[in-house]
Order: C-alpha cells, then structure tokens, then sequence
C-alpha cells in the first residue's frame, strides 16, 4: 500500500463489477452464484474483507466504483452459493484492471482510494434536508445526531445511476451541489403531489 496527501493506493485488490454503487456507509445485499465470485469471497480473509465494485453502466465497466467491505455472510447454500451483506467504505477510481489471475479466477487490479468516506455537508445541502425531512421523511431530527453526507445521501432513494453521477463529482462543492439539487427536486415533486391530492380532495 501506498499512501500520498490525498488519496490512498491500493494494489492486487479483487473487483467484482456490478451494476451498483454502493455509498460509504450504505449496505447492500449481494447473492454470489458464479464460480469466480463464489472463489473471490473464498480468498476475502487475504484482503482485509474488502474488495472493489466497479460500475458497470450500459454493458461497460467504468472506472470508477465503490470499494467495500465483507459485513457478513447471510446464508451459504449445499451448491455453494451464499448471501451476503456488504457495506460501503470508499470510492475509488481504477487504476489497473485484470480480467484473472494466474492463480485466481476473479478479477483484480489497483485502485486510487479518493478519500470519499467523509464530505463535509454545506448548509445549503442542510436546509434542502430539512425541509425535505419535514415534507417526506418526517424523522424527529431532535433525537437524531446532525446529519452527516451520507445519511442523508442514503435516505432519499437515488438509484445507482444517479449515485454514479454524484461520485464522479470532484470536489466537495460539487457533491453537495448535486446532492442539493438532487433533494431539491424530490421537494418539488412532493409538492405538486401533495397539490395534486388536494385538489381532488377538494373536489
């Protein structure tokens, strides 16, 4: 491992593309049926637990990708397969990609760790939270500690598209703007939802 100011190096990590991205913090639910993958979560105790998901957008593996965690082992099944619970820990751009190692059947390569795991939340991003909170989710913040990025990127449902495009953003400006105007947005629908359920009420 190699380490510089900003970003972390990490090499000889086993991926496992997929049409997903996993948020830091978030968790997700995986079942693993194929041979290679069957034999990469064989090997995950060698790497710390982690491995990297590279996104897969449109049938093409992207470079960028969420780097995560083994959470635990689900269910393991008389042919082999198994669920699992993985949680998210980075993202990460792809530096080098292998499609199978001479002794492994998974793919591998080396990624650059893009420190993601903490953003700072600008007030902006904050207050589009908490009117959207107090409009949809309806959580009692009071009993809640300060939202953190992540808590609220994960609790306002963006798919795995939109999450690709919010994590390719390079800066911490940009991530909070497209958060906000992803929140936004939602607002907005509920809005003329809520109009729209009046007027028929009312009617």
């Amino acid at each position: 491992m190699n380490e510089n100011k900003e970003h972390t190096i990490v090499e000889n990590i086993p991926l496992f593309p997929l049409g997903i991205i996993v948020l830091p913090g978030e968790t997700r639910f995986l079942h693993i049926f194929e041979k290679k993958y069957k034999n990469l979560f064989e090997d995950l105790e060698k790497f710390d637990n982690k491995f990297g998901i590279p996104f897969i957008q449109k049938g093409n593996i992207t470079t960028m990708g969420s780097y995560v965690r083994l959470d635990k082992v689900l269910a393991r099944y008389p042919n082999g397969e198994i669920d699992v619970a993985v949680k998210g820990v980075d993202i990460f751009d792809t530096l080098e990609y292998n499609d199978e190692h001479e002794q492994r059947e998974y793919p591998f390569g080396s990624l650059e760790l893009l420190g993601r795991d903490t953003v700072h939340v600008s007030s902006s991003l904050l207050n589009a939270f908490n009117k959207y909170n107090k409009l949809v989710l309806k959580l009692d913040m009071d009993k809640l500690p300060k939202p953190g990025f992540y808590l609220i990127t994960n609790s306002i449902g963006l798919n795995d598209n939109e999450k690709y495009d919010l994590v390719i953003r390079g800066s911490g400006e940009a991530l909070n703007s497209t958060m906000t105007n992803h929140i936004n947005l939602r607002t907005l629908l509920a809005l003329q939802q809520n109009s729209l359920h009046d007027y028929y009420c009312l009617n």
